[in-house]
């Protein structure tokens, strides 16, 4: 199924790609200051990210096709 996108549409998804990125890298920093995590926040942090850069992923390839 293919879907046309409009140049509107095209920007608001840039807009929210950046606004993605922001995010994941404000987060990363605040983990990365973090001293010592225990095993549930590590694996919890890694679940989120892995959210984070799977949104990421769609929003690319909705860009890019």
């Amino acid at each position: 199924m293919e879907h046309a996108i409009t140049p509107e549409e095209n920007g608001s998804l840039v807009n929210a790609f950046h606004l993605s990125m922001a995010d994941f890298q404000k987060e990363a920093n605040e983990v990365n200051k973090a001293e010592e995590a225990s095993c549930s926040l590590q694996l919890k942090n890694l679940l989120l990210t892995n959210l984070k850069l799977l949104k990421l992923n769609e929003i690319t390839n909705v860009l890019l096709f």
